[in-house]
């Protein structure tokens, strides 16, 4: 595909708004906006505090001559009256008010996300969802919503499950059986041979027995491996909720509540996620999972990457992709094609210009494939408030899973819809997270759930 024949006959200019615009997407992506005249023009962005938003878009080089801070209707109506307003809020719900075409989430909240996405959708204003965490609870929902409003609902590229919903839909247009696919976590575990010292995220601790575990001899090495690495993390919650999105995008199930998560090279990914029968860790296949990216430190990061494991349709031609550096298995029965990286806010406007010129989503369908459960590892009082905290929106104190939804209770509360809610019951240790022990009163969040997980689309893969 060439994108340049793709849109040489529709010079249309996208106008767009972003809302969460100071984070480390935002930022990307308004830097990258001005380099995409042709195709992009900033609208509005709204955030928190005007000041910042100004002062950032300053610090990009944006004409201030344009900017008009707003803080009601009347204000939205006399900017847009001057030429190429760049308009400045605080209040989300103006967003339908400015005259975007496509709005880009990226607060990261999953009430909010959702909110104002819903009200976007609603006036025909395709949405951009950024906001994982919205997601995995209202995408669903608001993909169903968009369709009934004639516009675009997508995931937008540059993070993991888009790239690899991309992916996958390559793989299957190619008529290449799926075995497992999935993603790297966030960050590399890197070890030098030479001196036995390893590092993840700024720590480092010597550890010689790993060289003794460099080379796959079986399943054991990953099991020793993970021993010698017990002190450092092998699991993260965004994963399970970026897994979530995927299964919800594709149909494809969790390979096991937990993820195996295995400690492990890029070329040894093909003798790992295939079935326990050819001695790998899967017991189905057809499934999402997260693997712990093993390295030396003069290699490149998989930390951010994506990968698809398919069954070999012909001895010939994978032993000549073999032959090239592509990852095959020991046993040839099996490969791996994978996308080592992605690159946030510089490649999310291609999914804008796809919503606006063309009318394309990530998505083929989506409906709750998988969910999102939050177990409490201590017992927890009625009136307890639980907040996210941290860059990975995290729950303090409870044990998560991602299960198909037929494995699912009924009545549990999706992850991030426990977000910022207050218990009404006391929880047990060991319990799991139900949507009756939640104020969720007027919650649209959790109305979007409910009317999501109640539309039945087949699965796209």
């Amino acid at each position: 595909m060439n994108y340049s024949t793709l849109f040489k006959d529709n010079a249309k200019v996208a106008q767009v708004g972003i809302i969460g615009a100071n984070g480390g997407f935002g930022y990307s992506f308004l830097a990258q906006v001005p380099r995409m005249q042709d195709s992009l023009s900033l609208r509005v962005i709204c955030d928190l505090d005007m000041d910042v938003s100004r002062k950032l878009l300053e610090s990009l080089k944006y004409d201030s001559s344009r900017f008009h801070p707003c803080r009601n209707q009347r204000d939205i109506e006399q900017a847009l009256k001057t030429d190429d307003p760049i308009i400045i809020l605080e209040d989300g719900t103006l967003l339908p008010f400015c005259k975007i075409d496509v709005l880009v989430e990226a607060t990261g909240s999953p009430e909010v996300s959702s909110v104002m996405a819903q009200a976007c959708l609603k006036q025909g204003i395709h949405v951009c969802m950024v906001s994982k965490e919205a997601d995995c609870v209202s995408g669903p929902y608001l993909y169903n919503l968009a369709r009934q409003h004639n516009c675009v609902y997508a995931i937008a590229a540059g993070d993991q499950p888009a790239n690899l919903i991309q992916l996958l839909s390559w793989v299957k247009m190619l008529g290449l059986e799926i075995i497992a696919c999935g993603k790297s976590s966030e960050y590399d575990f890197v070890y030098d041979l030479e001196t036995g010292v390893f590092e993840f995220q700024g720590q480092t601790a010597v550890l010689p027995d790993l060289a003794d575990h460099w080379h796959l001899d079986g399943m054991q090495t990953l099991k020793q491996r993970s021993r010698i690495l017990s002190d450092f993390p092998q699991f993260a919650v965004p994963d399970y909720c970026e897994m979530n999105v995927v299964s919800n995008a594709t149909g494809l199930k969790p390979s096991c509540d937990r993820f195996h998560y295995p400690v492990c090279r890029v070329e040894e990914l093909a003798d790992i996620y295939i079935p326990v029968e050819d001695g790998g860790v899967l017991t189905k296949t057809g499934v999402v999972d997260v693997f712990n990216n093993l390295r030396r430190p003069d290699e490149a990061s998989f930390a951010g990457g994506v990968f698809v494991i398919v069954r070999c349709h012909d001895e010939k031609v994978w032993s000549l992709l073999r032959a090239k550096g592509h990852v095959v298995s020991r046993n040839g029965k099996y490969a791996c094609m994978y996308l080592p990286y992605h690159f946030m806010g510089v490649e999310a406007p291609l999914s804008v210009v796809n919503a606006f010129r063309l009318g394309l989503s990530t998505y083929d369908a989506c409906t709750h494939q998988a969910i999102m459960l939050a177990t409490a590892e201590r017992d927890f009082k009625q009136g307890e408030r639980m907040d996210l905290r941290g860059h990975h929106r995290l729950l303090d104190d409870v044990h998560v899973q991602l299960l198909s939804a037929q494995d699912a209770p009924v009545d549990a509360a999706p992850y991030y819809l426990i977000a910022g809610r207050t218990l009404t019951k006391d929880v047990r240790k060991g319990q799991t997270i139900t949507i009756d022990m939640l104020d969720l009163d007027g919650s649209e969040l959790e109305r979007m759930y409910r009317e999501g997980r109640s539309v039945c689309v087949t699965a796209a893969f």
